[in-house]
């Protein structure tokens, strides 16, 4: 019972760690696409 519950909340964790991880990424990916968008919208 105790293993069974060790278990499932490793994973719980751990699936929080990917989403948090692929929420960071997505989110340096737009700042990337932002920051080239105003270097054109300068460059104009």
């Amino acid at each position: 019972m105790f293993t069974t519950l060790t278990v499932l909340a490793a994973l719980i964790c751990g699936m929080f760690l990917a989403s948090v991880a692929s929420a960071i990424r997505a989110m340096r990916r737009e700042g990337d696409e932002f920051r080239v968008l105003m270097e054109r919208h300068r460059a104009f």
